[in-house]
């Protein structure tokens, strides 16, 4: 691998560590910051835990996670539960992607599963990874490990700039869709040109699908990824994602039968098996996904969004509108600063992203449903600078 590649795939995993941009970076080097912060009375604005009243969209309380009296002796494996696995594959069926003879890999969480990905496109034979970013931290890290670039075909973010510059020999690409850090998906263009890219040279692609079904206007459950073909195309769904259930584990990969027998042997040395209490509520966790309403996560978020929507254009901070997810790229720093607020706040910059145009310095991972007292602060100190002006 050149300097350079090894140096942008560091450069991205080091950046989400360190918390702020600037002078203000501060590397905690553990996944506690949002604790760390907490007892320092700083509110981070890119934290990963939620507001309990997310739940009152879900509509999920303490019946929905009883347990049965069974001593969890046995392992569960990734294909355990064929009759969940039947169930996936018949929905995606009905979305329009014809995956009758795919595998279904069940995972703890997507992270391990993305890793696994990795790792297989080394073990096939690519030499290098293309992608359109932003893509996920941890793919960063395990690709500088076992020694395999990543490189961008996209100048900027997609939904600035739709160019792309495809590989013409066959290759294998990875793509997040929902991008979860700006809360939009691709522009539909985009997979339009990837399926007819994949047509015509045979690769293969890997959708990181963790934020899929999170729409904030529409009950459709169904993803822009679902046009690709089958044959060719690793989608990566989180069920847990979509209800906010980040305590327990359930991801699944849609994985073509062709590449199965070597994906089995790598899950079985990154993932194993998974816990019984996951193992037990993911059929209920599944079917409340996909039911045909508006995802509730995405109705708090809008709500959330509709709050500071206001408030954000009165203090002339640029956004990316979401639509989708529960996070959204605010370009805030130049705010806190003008404001001397800086010393209030933290976040995962652009650069933490994988988003390294210069045009989006400033531009921040904004948690719209991030626990009520950090929300309300932040709140309050928007509409505090938007009254001073007025």
């Amino acid at each position: 691998m050149k300097k350079k590649e090894k140096t942008y795939l560091m450069d991205v995993y080091n950046n989400n560590f360190e918390i702020g941009d600037g002078d203000k970076q501060i590397d905690e080097g553990t996944y506690e910051v949002d604790k760390v912060y907490d007892s320092s009375g700083i509110v981070f604005l890119s934290e990963w835990f939620f507001d309990e009243k997310v739940h009152e969209y879900t509509g999920l309380n303490n019946s929905f996670f009883q347990f049965d009296d069974t001593i969890p002796t046995q392992y569960n494996f990734p294909d355990s539960n064929q009759s969940l696995n039947e169930a996936i594959k018949e929905f995606h069926i009905k979305e329009g992607f014809s995956c009758n003879n795919s595998e279904i890999f069940i995972t703890e969480g997507s992270t391990p599963m993305i890793a696994s990905m990795v790792i297989f496109a080394k073990t096939y034979g690519f030499e290098r990874i293309y992608s359109i970013s932003p893509l996920y931290f941890n793919i960063f890290k395990v690709a500088d490990l076992i020694d395999i670039p990543i490189t961008p075909i996209n100048r900027t973010l997609t939904v600035c700039n739709e160019e792309l510059e495809l590989p013409s020999e066959k290759s294998i690409l990875f793509i997040t869709d929902p991008i979860w850090s700006i809360g939009q998906h691709h522009p539909y263009p985009i997979m339009d040109k990837l399926k007819e890219w994949q047509e015509k040279t045979g690769s293969l692609i890997f959708v990181d699908e963790s934020f899929a079904y999170t729409d904030w206007y529409s009950a459709k459950k169904t993803e822009p990824s679902s046009i690709l073909n089958p044959g060719l195309t690793f989608r990566l769904i989180c069920p847990t994602k979509t209800l906010c259930l980040n305590g327990l584990r359930f991801s699944y990969l849609i994985c073509p039968d062709e590449f199965k027998k070597e994906l089995s042997r790598i899950t079985c040395c990154t993932i194993g098996s998974s816990s019984h209490y996951s193992f037990v509520l993911r059929p209920k966790i599944f079917e409340k996904m996909i039911e045909e309403s508006i995802n509730p996560i995405g109705l708090f978020s809008k709500e959330r969004f509709n709050v500071i929507k206001g408030l954000l254009e009165k203090n002339n901070i640029k956004y990316f509108k979401p639509d989708c997810g529960f996070f959204m790229f605010v370009n805030i720093v130049d705010f806190f600063k003008r404001n001397n607020l800086n010393s209030r706040y933290m976040w995962i910059p652009n650069k933490g992203l994988d988003i390294f145009d210069k045009n989006l310095s400033g531009y921040v991972k904004l948690n719209l449903i991030m626990r009520g007292t950090s929300f309300s602060r932040f709140k309050s100190d928007l509409d505090k600078n938007a009254s001073r002006k007025n």
